[in-house]
């Protein structure tokens, strides 16, 4: 995200008290719950988000477009345009590209955006990627494959937790990134390399256990949607919005000690 020009933090008061707890190396589930909380303006935003919206909606589409007997075509239709035989690789670039060329239409390019732009390429990737198999080179059939059993509620449920977490771990580190560079150091709360790894790891470790609220009901909101054809782009979105809204709720619900 090269365009993303970060500085410190804004002087406010919640963003003080994140500050002020990356300060005294405090547990990462209450840095968690304070960035989220001063965060909070920037997603009331998410809503409007075209990029976020579109790269959800898309999620929702490919795993159905695999079950049908015309793949590549029903791709086109959605803007993803691969080739006859295409590797899991190749889909999940003109996934990407996709959500760029539906930018260029509506325009409203933003950092927020192309975080889930991103997670959302990365989790296609990573999520279908589990069922290929290792010891062989995939053939367009086992992408096939694996990309339609994403479609049954279950796979749908963990493609849709592993989006909202690495999401929301790039949503907080967008944030946390501003500041914790001033905390790593002798003498400071992160001491060294090694302290600060630890960090980010139990960071990541942290969204993931918070996205699990998005799985348990992930699955049947979308077999629901699937049965009764309300499956829309603007559907897609209004679940988006409210998942990552639970998931920052969440968030404070752990640091108070509540889940």
């Amino acid at each position: 995200m090269g365009h993303i020009r970060l500085g410190r933090l804004p002087r406010t008061r919640k963003w003080q008290q994140v500050v002020a707890l990356l300060g005294k190396d405090a547990p990462v589930d209450r840095i968690a719950a304070a960035t989220a909380a001063a965060a909070e303006s920037a997603l009331r935003g998410a809503h409007r988000d075209p990029a976020f919206g579109h790269s959800f909606w898309l999620l929702t589409q490919v795993p159905l477009a695999a079950r049908s007997s015309d793949f590549t075509t029903r791709l086109d239709k959605f803007g993803i345009h691969v080739g006859a035989d295409p590797t899991l690789f190749a889909v999940t670039a003109a996934f990407s590209q996709a959500v760029d060329d539906h930018l260029r239409q509506v325009g409203g390019r933003t950092d927020l955006g192309e975080m889930a732009q991103l997670a959302a390429a990365e989790s296609l990737a990573a999520v279908a990627g589990k069922d290929l198999p290792s010891l062989f080179r995939p053939t367009p059939s086992d992408v096939k494959l694996a990309l339609g059993s994403l479609a049954a509620p279950d796979r749908f449920a963990a493609l849709a937790r592993d989006f909202f977490a690495r999401l929301t771990r790039r949503y907080l580190d967008y944030f946390v990134s501003r500041e914790i560079s001033n905390h790593v150091g002798v003498d400071k709360a992160l001491s060294s390399v090694d302290a600060h790894t630890a960090f980010n790891a139990a960071l990541e470790q942290h969204c993931r256990e918070a996205s699990r609220i998005v799985q348990e009901f992930a699955g049947g909101w979308y077999s629901k949607a699937r049965f009764e054809g309300t499956l829309t782009p603007a559907k897609a979105r209004d679940f988006a919005w409210v998942a990552f809204h639970k998931i920052q709720t969440e968030l404070r619900k752990r640091a108070n000690g509540d889940a």
